[in-house]
């Protein structure tokens, strides 16, 4: 039976679609492990995250979704935990092994690592806030991708089904054409040419194939004609990577910031973490400017945003 205050969270819900199965709570993490049968050690992640987000966990699974994603809700003013979600594609060749993807995301919070709460965008640049809260989020998502691929791995699954299916070869010398310039300014466009190396390359680290190099080397390639400073620039990220400082969870948020920074993308200027409270509930709790932030930092827009990805 769900408690009624677990009927009034469900209500608050977006209305899904015919099809879609929502779970809250215990039944959440019961039906997770029912998916998760046959990965014991998956089942046990479940757990481990049921008894930290308790009845903030949602479940939400449908062949409704194009994709298996995972959100973290928070209110802002004040600063509160709405929920922790997962939304699982089913009918896929890999159900498990997208659903302890996503648990292995929700996993890091527990472990210490801070949340990206909010991204200052420069005034000049909120017509593409966007698209920058969008790059900002894929470098987060690839970041702990790096940091899940191991433990994944160590689930017992497949080191090849860490990731979906990729998308088709994108041709690189295409979009240096006329017709492919799409308007934005260098300041937009640069960081597009260093994420979509990034996620080539990281597609390749955690369990793609050659062509995933292949398409790095092509956006070297081609997208230094445009910006010769993106061989440099890839050079420092890979660099970055080897060091691994981000891997330490109070070094994090600075290190993030920096890699934002050399791909040219606006930093975050409000970081949080998750802990529990002396009831043994998940509360969200600010981290002080401090602790990530220079004194430089300049003026800009302040955009708020869930977090959440593949």
């Amino acid at each position: 039976m769900i408690s009624p205050s677990l009927e009034n969270r469900k209500a608050e819900l977006p209305l899904g679609r015919p099809g879609d199965r929502i779970f809250l709570g215990v039944e959440a993490q019961h039906k997770i492990f029912q998916r998760l049968s046959g990965f014991p050690l998956a089942q046990q992640l479940s757990r481990e995250v049921y008894d930290f987000y308790g009845n903030h966990l949602v479940y939400i699974e449908s062949t409704n979704f194009s994709s298996t994603i995972f959100t973290l809700r928070l209110h802002h003013q004040p600063l509160l935990l709405k929920s922790a979600e997962i939304q699982l594609q089913l009918g896929t060749n890999r159900t498990a092994e997208a659903l302890a993807h996503e648990l292995l995301h929700l996993h890091l919070f527990i472990l210490g690592f801070p949340l990206g709460e909010i991204v200052q965008i420069p005034f000049p640049f909120d017509h593409y806030a966007q698209e920058f809260l969008g790059m900002c989020h894929w470098v987060l998502n690839l970041i702990q991708h790096e940091l899940n691929y191991q433990s994944f791995v160590a689930l017992g699954f497949d080191k090849n089904h860490f990731l979906g299916r990729s998308d088709d070869p994108i041709d690189y010398r295409k979009r240096l054409s006329p017709e492919y310039q799409n308007g934005y300014p260098a300041q937009v466009d640069f960081p597009r040419w260093c994420m979509d190396y990034l996620r080539h390359f990281f597609v390749a680290r955690h369990g793609g194939d050659e062509n995933s190099l292949d398409q790095a080397q092509d956006v070297l390639t081609w997208g230094s004609r445009l910006y010769p400073q993106l061989r440099q620039v890839i050079a420092e990220i890979r660099k970055w990577f080897e060091i691994g400082a981000f891997k330490v969870p109070s070094q994090y948020p600075n290190q993030v910031n920096f890699l934002l920074e050399l791909m040219g993308i606006p930093k975050f200027i409000g970081w949080a973490r998750l802990e529990l409270s002396y009831q043994k509930t998940p509360v969200a709790v600010r981290l002080e400017p401090k602790l990530f932030l220079t004194p430089e930092c300049g003026r800009g827009g302040h955009w708020e945003t869930p977090l959440g990805t593949h």
